[in-house]
């Protein structure tokens, strides 16, 4: 139970991490007290079954025959928790009822639990998912769904699956029951259907197979006959459900069809297809299961929305009808589970067995409001309302403008009236924020392929007297968008682009002034414009370096990008990229020292001052790292924080001087379910931007606080939670707190505040660029621009 595992201490002993600052605000969360836990001494046993049985449902049902002896027990297919001692060894047998085979079932003392030892949260949460079964609820991966409650998605092949995730932890005072609502989105067309499309789509099927690959490694399948969820690794072309295989527990080979039939039931109609492999999960290797699965792709249901799924607006509008639920239907929904809880006999005996009890309330705690941060506009203080300032920019000048010179716009001749149109737009818009745009070089293409947008590239911008080049579509096509931004930000001659589509530029005059004013921000911007900046800031304090880092990960090609960016002046509006493509898919990455460097470099060449000054480097720096599992932090720290320590001390012998900065490393999770609400005339509202809690929800050995930045205008609001894992800055509660805020209103492709702090963002527009359509490293000479804007 992974998310249960204690975690490692990261809080420093004595360490107070509750900041002070704000206005207070009292909120409910979504957890429950647990005023009542077990109290007994428990023993642990490892299960092991001879012949081997794969299928845990199967090794339950095994062992539960042996309750006389057994006792009272909580099994979770491989380890048994009971309160009696069992002789040792203990060996039982059991018949299996599919083919009425004999198993033989050894016990193994292997540990004894205390009531006091961390463990015991997993006893809970095992306890707690007994009791989630008997509400005939479907167990799909860890949670539990209600099918007979799932809803269709009106025009689409979508059904939606509400759901409820559960977890019992001990945080900083008490043991909680965490309670949410999930969803899971389950397609109606199957991993065959998804290959038959591109087989039926494909006019030559030499590319068939990178195709099915391309469009199915890294996605998760649902297999109906047992509810079970995989990721899907591979597509076996050499392998088809006639192929054999050897069944250890008959001791023979069987083909895939055969077995399917006999075990599940399943009738194969398409004999022939290929086989999807799946790897197995470290949880599957821990038990001794090495093996690759095989399963039958017209038997995965598919999961999930497709990327032209993501991208269709009316669809993801609906789903958010669907799915978005507001606070005071989250807050009333989880209420009615947790009286369904209570008024099941069944459960309540289970939980009563045990000495388990909950609150029949959610916990109450202390929240605070931190003050928002003015924005310096030209000369224009700013304030900000609600987290949103989109309607104070039109007519403010930008806090550093740019001119918008030497361009080039290439364009299908079809759009040519059209583009000149778009381009006056952006000049009338630019002016009063303070660009100016002189008149582009056209250059009309004589069709829309990728070929007439290459060689235009290669004709006209290769010897690099322009700045920016804006390149217009007929429609989206991502190969051709892929192949501009090669073109362009890969090549010696490398240049800053620009894409848009001609849809955007049939709109009405309203809308089309409220394109050319983002497409004019966005190029500025790319070419080192600043439209804000904060006013007074925790950045005033010091010589600061924030730095954002995210990964990207292929699952298809099994690559990783790791895309690192970092403030390099005082205001942390500028930012030095770097990216490192990593061949194993690693998550963690071994780069941070050449990041590390290349981003000290990068600040000494920005603010070189003479030598009387001093050096020209950050006195603390600070990385927003995005959010890796609990049990990856040590290797955080092992490597990543490692990296960054050893470039510091290279640098003092890159520019002769002692270099030993202050370092803060925080981990920012944005995939969070702790929810909180604000009690307003009966009923529940999400807290206001800048909402902070920092005591009852989070973590004892951590020294973390949720943060909550921005105003949602349908659903309820998901906090980010930031855990700072070292800190020698020394850098207290208050200003990790309002540092996050204020870095979360300095991301320049959005007038509003984002859900994290903006180098995370960057880094992952960044990340997402080389992954998703670039797949190699932009050239170096554009590290100082944000062209991945």
């Amino acid at each position: 139970m992974d998310e249960v595992d204690r975690e490692l201490v990261t809080r420093p002993a004595g360490f107070n991490k509750i900041g002070s600052r704000g206005t207070p605000l009292n909120v409910i969360t979504n957890y429950f007290q647990l005023i009542k836990r077990p109290d007994m001494h428990l023993l642990q046993y490892r299960v092991d079954f001879t012949p081997e049985v794969d299928h845990p449902g199967v090794r339950k049902a095994l062992v539960r025959v042996h309750e006389p002896t057994l006792g009272k027990f909580i099994f979770d297919g491989t380890l048994l928790y009971n309160t009696i001692r069992l002789t040792q060894p203990l060996e039982l047998a059991s018949r299996r009822n599919s083919d009425g085979s004999d198993v033989k079932i050894t016990f193994k003392l292997v540990g004894e639990i205390q009531k006091e030892d961390a463990i015991y949260s997993t006893v809970m949460n095992l306890i707690l998912r007994r009791c989630m079964a008997m509400l005939n609820l479907v167990l799909i991966k860890r949670n539990y769904y209600d099918k007979e409650a799932k809803t269709d998605v009106p025009g689409y092949p979508i059904t939606i699956w509400p759901g409820y995730l559960t977890t019992i932890q001990h945080y900083e005072q008490d043991y909680l029951l965490k309670l949410d609502t999930i969803s899971k989105f389950l397609r109606r067309d199957t991993a065959h259907d998804v290959m038959d499309k591109i087989r039926r789509r494909q006019a030559d099927l030499t590319d068939y197979q990178s195709r099915v690959k391309g469009e199915l490694l890294g996605k998760i399948v649902m297999t109906g006959y047992n509810n079970k969820t995989y990721r899907i690794d591979d597509v076996d072309f050499d392998k088809n459900a006639q192929s054999k295989f050897y069944l250890r527990k008959e001791d023979r080979e069987i083909t895939y069809e055969e077995y399917y039939r006999t075990r599940y039931q399943q009738r194969i109609r398409y004999p022939l297809q290929a086989l999807l492999m799946c790897l197995p999960s470290r949880r599957d290797i821990n038990r001794g299961n090495t093996e690759p699965i095989y399963l039958i792709a017209e038997l995965c249901g598919m999961t999930g929305l497709t990327k032209e799924e993501r991208l269709d607006f009316k669809l993801t509008k609906v789903v958010a009808n669907l799915t978005g639920v507001t606070p005071d239907r989250r807050v009333a929904t989880l209420m009615k589970f947790r009286r369904r809880l209570e008024g099941t006999p069944q459960i309540q005996q289970e939980l009563r067995s045990w000495g388990l009890e909950f609150a029949k309330e959610p916990v109450p705690c202390k929240a605070r409001i931190l003050s928002t941060f003015p924005l310096m506009m030209g000369p224009t203080e700013i304030r900000v309302t609600n987290g949103d300032w989109g309607r104070n920019m039109q007519d403010k000048k930008m806090y550093a403008s740019v001119n918008l010179n030497n361009w080039i716009v290439l364009h299908p001749r079809a759009t040519t009236d059209k583009i000149r149109s778009f381009v006056k737009q952006i000049k009338t818009v630019g002016d009063p924020q303070g660009v100016h745009v002189s008149e582009p070089r056209y250059i009309a293409l004589e069709g829309d392929r990728t070929t007439h947008y290459i060689d235009g590239l290669r004709d006209q911008v290769a010897n690099g007297q322009y700045n920016i080049v804006l390149c217009v579509l007929r429609a989206h096509r991502n190969d051709t968008y892929n192949a501009i931004k090669r073109e362009t930000l890969c090549k010696d001659a490398s240049i800053i682009s620009q894409v848009i589509t001609e849809k955007n530029l049939n709109l009405d005059p309203g809308k089309l002034k409220s394109v050319a004013t983002k497409v004019m921000i966005q190029m500025a911007c790319k070419l080192g414009a600043e439209p804000w900046k904060l006013g007074k800031s925790p950045l005033d304090t010091k010589k600061f370096m924030v730095i954002g880092y995210d990964t990207y990960h292929d699952a298809a090609n099994k690559k990783a990008v790791g895309a690192f960016v970092a403030s390099i002046n005082s205001s942390c509006t500028r930012y030095n990229s770097s990216v490192k493509i990593h061949s194993a898919n690693e998550e963690i990455s071994p780069s941070f020292r050449d990041h590390m460097l290349t981003a000290l470099k990068a600040y000494y060449t920005a603010n070189k001052q003479p030598p009387q000054s001093g050096l020209p480097l950050p006195q603390d720096i600070i990385i927003y790292r995005d959010g890796v599992g609990a049990g990856d932090i040590q290797t955080v720290l092992n490597v990543e924080l490692q990296g960054i320590k050893d470039a510091c001390r290279e640098a003092s012998t890159v520019f002769g001087k002692d270099y030993n900065p202050g370092i803060s490393f925080v981990i920012v999770s944005k995939r969070v379910t702790t929810r909180f609400f604000v009690d307003k005339r009966d009923r529940q509202e999400n807290p206001p931007c800048g909402t902070v809690v920092d005591n009852t929800v989070t973590l004892s050995e951590r020294f973390d606080f949720f943060l909550v930045s921005q105003k949602v205008s349908q659903g309820t609001v998901s906090p980010i939670n930031c855990n700072v894992i070292y800190n020698s800055s020394n850098l207290p509660p208050d200003f990790h707190q309002a540092l996050a805020y204020a870095l979360t209103h300095v991301y320049f492709n959005w007038a509003g505040t984002l859900r994290v702090p903006a180098p995370i963002q960057y880094a992952h527009k960044l990340a997402y660029l080389v992954g998703e359509n670039i797949e190699r490293v932009p050239h170096e000479d554009l590290a100082k621009y944000p062209y991945y804007l």
